[in-house]
């Protein structure tokens, strides 16, 4: 058999290179860009910002590996964008994987510069972002996304699913300045569903606020579906009845020691839910959570929650329910036996409070803490703790 021509193999070698060339992926992915450029395209091609306009100072940049992620590197970024008087940005951004996690948008001056008009309609708005995403990501799950925001009237809430997508639509008011005025707050969240049951942990959402970009969040293929059959509502109900009857209720004392309170159950309501849930890493099961009530408070318990795994009829959790419940507040006339009965046990109950109400402010005054040394530790090494993000 006669050799090829090398000018042949040179050919066939330069057709390959072109054809490589030619066969690109989404700019944002490719394996050349860091964690950083890849925040400033998605922030100068999705958000449509005018980079341009602003000195950006990368404020801090760290990889972690979160132990609900079975061990997969999230790599964590953060920007501040100064324009001067006019405007001040600061940016957060979130890669999982080397694929975009998280992306949010603050505002602490002025307004954003955007390389283009945006629209002033919030809906037209999210419309334009993903498709802008789609062709950041080329993710084509975004495409039907899109589309079902044709069918959305945001005079009012509402939720639509078309297939396995559900999406729901929110406007609300959120006020995180006492002194200053309401924010108001539009979100899209697109949740995959399997026969009719929410898989939280797999979604994507958009949010605007004042109309503006605020946050983005794509986890749509994160998790695996381990299982799609479940027992039926009424046999979840009384699978949690017969727990809750094995279930003793402990109550701490004013001298810290527990002490055992018998309990009726109301027949009724009941509260159940379905839907998915971790039970191994990355995968999930669906997830019966029922709410029993008592027929009255004893002390600050109202009922028992049990958490049952829907494919297996495993009882997974068995625990009280304590607080502000949905039970209406007994006649203070009636006696009871485990509150009522001695003077002793009123001193008892108000010790109970007076401990709780400590403890609240205890918290409220740490978790204020944390959030200012947060504020000041803006450092381009990584935290000693990292505060888990927003849950699904």
């Amino acid at each position: 058999m006669k050799s090829l021509p090398k000018s042949f193999l040179v050919t066939l070698i330069l057709m390959a290179v072109l054809t490589v060339s030619f066969v690109q992926l989404p700019k944002a992915y490719s394996a050349e860009l860091t964690a950083p450029e890849k925040t400033l395209i998605f922030l100068k091609d999705v958000v449509k910002i005018d980079v341009t306009k602003y000195n950006a100072t990368l404020v801090s940049n760290w990889v972690d590996y979160p132990p609900h992620w079975g061990g997969l590197a999230q790599e964590d970024v953060t920007y501040d964008l100064d324009q001067g008087n006019e405007s001040n940005l600061y940016v957060t951004c979130k890669i999982r994987e080397g694929m975009l996690h998280y992306f949010g948008l603050e505002v602490p001056k002025g307004s954003p510069i955007f390389a283009e008009p945006q629209p002033t309609n919030v809906l037209d708005a999210a419309k334009g972002f993903l498709e802008r995403y789609q062709t950041y990501s080329g993710a084509s799950y975004t495409q039907e996304m899109r589309n079902m925001l044709d069918t959305v009237d945001l005079t009012k809430d509402a939720t639509i699913t078309s297939g396995n997508i559900k999406l729901t639509t929110s406007n609300q008011e959120i006020q995180n300045d006492p002194t200053a005025e309401a924010i108001e707050s539009t979100s899209f969240e697109w949740t995959y569903t399997v026969n009719g049951v929410n898989t939280p942990q797999n979604m994507v959402r958009v949010t605007f606020d004042q109309g503006v970009f605020s946050s983005f969040r794509d986890d749509w293929d994160l998790f695996k579906i381990g299982s799609t059959s479940a027992i039926s509502q009424e046999e979840a109900i009384n699978l949690a009845k017969n727990a809750a009857e094995d279930y003793t209720l402990q109550i701490y004392l004013g001298d810290n020691t527990l002490t055992d309170v018998e309990f009726n159950l109301a027949d009724e309501p009941a509260r159940a839910e379905l839907f998915m849930y971790p039970k191994e890493t990355l995968t999930v099961y669906p997830f019966w959570r029922i709410e029993l009530y008592f027929d009255k408070y004893y002390y600050s318990a109202y009922g028992i929650q049990v958490g049952i795994w829907a494919d297996t009829g495993e009882i997974e959790s068995c625990e009280s329910l304590s607080g502000l419940g949905p039970i209406a507040e007994e006649d203070p006339t009636e006696s009871s036996t485990e509150q009522t009965l001695t003077s002793e046990n009123d001193d008892t109950a108000s010790t109970n409070m007076y401990i709780i109400t400590v403890a609240a402010v205890i918290a409220l005054v740490g978790a204020a803490l944390l959030i200012h040394f947060r504020k000041i530790r803006k450092t381009t090494t990584k935290p000693e703790a990292i505060i888990p993000e927003e849950s699904a």
